[in-house]
């Protein structure tokens, strides 16, 4: 292997690595996967060149570039984000966030400022969805656990709706992020991997299925409805939107430029 990248193992982040796994010995690129939460110290270590990492972190460090073109972004709703309430949003006081998260638990903290007024407390849990709430007013759950979360008898908050609903923009959920010394081939092979996924969409769907639990219908809506893989500058201005909240809020000591590396004109495969 020539490099060494590190991603989140949810189901969203399955059209960006899957044909570098199909390569197998012959893939330039291996793929470990970890919570959130885990890969920044992979990076530090120099583990690994690059993290598929949460969008807060390339924000509120130094020293960081960040792969051109590719990010896990939506739209509007992302159904795999969501905050849990036994109670209506604006009594809320008391909420679990997910402990392996980053960027979720901070949007969830704008999202509730901005739109209630509201500053509640809580704990970090892991994603359990009964232990949570058993503990807290309401919790936010993320990736394949926060799409599988029940919502009877519960209010229900889509993250990635509410941040449309507020500022008209994407969110960037999480980006490839490297540091200073970033290559820019290795930038060229994560963006092939990604444009590689679509031709092959139905070997996607099918393993993201069988390692997932969601049905296939269920897989190829997700990424083809809802996740949005591009960086372009609605996508950065987004990013700063929320850097900026998160900032306001006390949420980032200090907010840092996005640094961008670019793939190689020349990087054909």
């Amino acid at each position: 292997m020539k490099y060494r990248v590190a991603s989140v193992p949810y189901l969203n982040a399955k059209p960006l690595v899957k044909p570098l796994e199909w390569l197998g010995d012959k893939s330039p690129v291996h793929v470990d996967y970890r919570v959130p939460s885990q890969l920044p110290d992979l990076l530090e270590s120099k583990t690994v060149e690059a993290i598929m990492v949460s969008s807060i972190f390339a924000l509120s460090n130094p020293g960081l570039t960040v792969a051109a073109e590719l990010s896990i972004s939506t739209q509007n709703e992302v159904q795999s984000v969501r905050l849990f309430s036994r109670v209506p949003f604006k009594s809320i006081e008391t909420v679990a966030w997910d402990a392996s998260s980053l960027t979720s638990n901070a949007l969830t903290q704008i999202l509730l400022s901005e739109n209630f007024g509201i500053r509640p407390g809580g704990v970090h849990l892991p994603p359990e969805q009964g232990r949570m709430l058993s503990a807290c007013d309401a919790c936010v759950m993320i990736g394949d656990a926060g799409m599988a979360g029940h919502s009877q008898d519960l209010y229900v908050m889509d993250l990635g709706s509410e941040w449309r609903r507020l500022t008209g923009l994407p969110f960037v959920w999480a980006m490839w992020v490297g540091r200073e010394d970033l290559k820019p081939e290795l930038v060229a092979e994560l963006q092939w991997s990604h444009e590689a996924s679509w031709p092959q969409l139905d070997r996607v769907v099918s393993e993201a299925s069988a390692e997932t639990g969601f049905t296939s219908d269920q897989c190829r809506y997700y990424f083809t409805k809802i996740m949005d893989y591009g960086l372009g500058s609605k996508h950065l201005e987004g990013l700063r939107s929320f850097g900026e909240k998160a900032h306001e809020l006390g949420l980032i000591k200090r907010l840092y430029p996005i640094q961008l590396i670019q793939a190689p004109i020349s990087a054909i495969r």
